[in-house]
């Protein structure tokens, strides 16, 4: 038999706290979730540190005015938090895996055992 599952996305939903990041995790889990995703990446692997008019934020957004490599610097989960985040998972009883950005984030998932 086939069954969905829910995959909760924390992506930079932190605000650059290991604390918050760690309980929205648990609170994932309350709220019926099977896994959850991160994402891997640094400023300098998404986005080039450029302020070129086209780099900058101007969509009518709450990011508007910064630069792409500003708000990705900001908001990316950092690399030393993975892997307490994939332990809370586990404990959890969540399953845990993280989309790359680029070949240094996939050899770090690996060393994680990234499931996916």
């Amino acid at each position: 038999m086939n069954k969905s599952i829910i995959v909760a996305e924390l992506s930079a939903n932190h605000n650059g706290s290991r604390q918050v990041a760690a309980d929205t995790i648990r609170a994932a889990k309350r709220a019926g979730a099977d896994a959850i995703k991160l994402q891997t990446y640094t400023a300098d692997t998404i986005t080039l540190d450029c302020s070129a008019d086209d780099f900058k934020i101007k969509q009518g957004t709450i990011w508007d005015g910064k630069y792409l490599h500003d708000l990705y610097k900001e908001a990316y989960t950092p690399w030393e938090w993975h892997e307490e985040l994939f332990r809370v998972a586990k404990e959890e009883g969540l399953v845990c895996f993280s989309s790359p950005f680029d070949k240094t984030a996939v050899d770090f998932l690996e060393s994680l055992g990234n499931p996916i």
